[in-house]
């Protein structure tokens, strides 16, 4: 026992007379400054750790709800065939205003169709009205079958996400042609057509009075029936004037003109308890009207009688 604590001393003598820089003493301050480092690390990865939660949680959410609105927007929306009637428009910005010309949709005919980005049909041309507007442009109806979905919430049929509606401008991209055209008939696209017989008067060249003929014809792009000549009355251009010699008012020709009166019968429709010619004018008395022949061209001639 004896020996025991005389070794214990000496050994902690011997260690107290040891130079600093040999005695096996870690610093107080060490031992600190790593648990700082330690806690600091694991702090800013547990703010990582906890951020990444956070922004997959958001992300997770953000899915579920775009899955829902899908869910829920296809219950509530049914794809179904519907009859719609398109007036066909240009579609560059810089000639919108002008009528199509006649290269534009002349191609289509009743039976092609549209196809989406999978292959699937989402139109079908019925039929197709083509009518002559003078100069190089056309008057274009497409009676159309296309696949739309009927949006509950809204009350309205969507074609490629676009309300399907009166006055709409809706898009097709057919195999060869893109066509663009204003909505103006939903549903019901049988139109009555009829036929009616006005007279129509203007002044004319001398050439345009001799061309015209009892029996000339009109056709649409289908070699439908537009217009016929009935009758045509053709006489110098006169008008009355006052004669100083005279003293009175006498009637004067002018033979560089013609007046024409001419009768036609001509293809309308019915709409807003009104009559149409379909190229399109109202068929009013005081109303101008244009037809196109195939060699000649009767432009602003105004209805006088309106025969039955």
């Amino acid at each position: 026992m004896v020996k025991y604590r005389q070794i214990k001393i000496s050994k902690t003598v011997f260690d107290l007379t040891k130079s600093k820089e040999s005695r096996n003493i870690i610093p107080e301050n060490k031992y600190k400054l790593s648990d700082m480092k330690s806690f600091s690390k694991s702090r800013i990865l547990s703010n990582i750790i906890h951020k990444i939660r956070i922004f997959d949680l958001l992300i997770f959410t953000a899915i579920l709800i775009v899955l829902a609105s899908l869910i829920y927007s296809r219950i509530q929306r049914k794809s179904r065939w519907i009859n719609i009637r398109l007036s066909v428009q240009n579609y560059d910005w810089w000639y919108q205003s002008l009528p199509p010309s006649y290269w534009y949709a002349s191609s289509l005919k009743a039976g092609d169709f549209a196809n989406d980005s999978l292959g699937s049909k989402t139109a079908e041309v019925v039929n197709v009205d083509n009518y002559d507007f003078g100069n190089i442009n056309r008057t274009i109806y497409f009676d159309m079958k296309v696949k739309a979905v009927f949006d509950k919430r809204r009350q309205q049929y969507l074609y490629e996400f676009k309300p399907l509606v009166i006055g709409s401008a809706v898009s097709f991209n057919f195999p060869g042609e893109k066509v663009v055209g204003l909505v103006i008939k939903l549903e019901d696209i049988e139109i009555p057509y009829f036929y009616k017989t006005i007279t129509i008067q203007k002044r004319v060249i001398p050439q345009l009075a001799d061309k015209i003929k009892i029996g000339d014809k009109s056709y649409d792009a289908n070699n439908n029936l537009v217009a016929e000549v009935i009758n045509i009355k053709k006489e110098y251009s006169s008008n009355y004037e006052f004669s100083d010699i005279r003293g009175q008012i006498i009637k004067v020709y002018n033979k560089a003109f013609r007046d024409a009166e001419i009768t036609l019968k001509i293809k309308a429709f019915r709409a807003l308890d009104r009559d149409y010619f379909v190229i399109p004018a109202p068929i009013k008395i005081g109303s101008q009207v244009r037809v196109e022949f195939p060699e000649y061209s009767l432009e602003e001639f105004v209805i006088t009688q309106i025969l039955n």
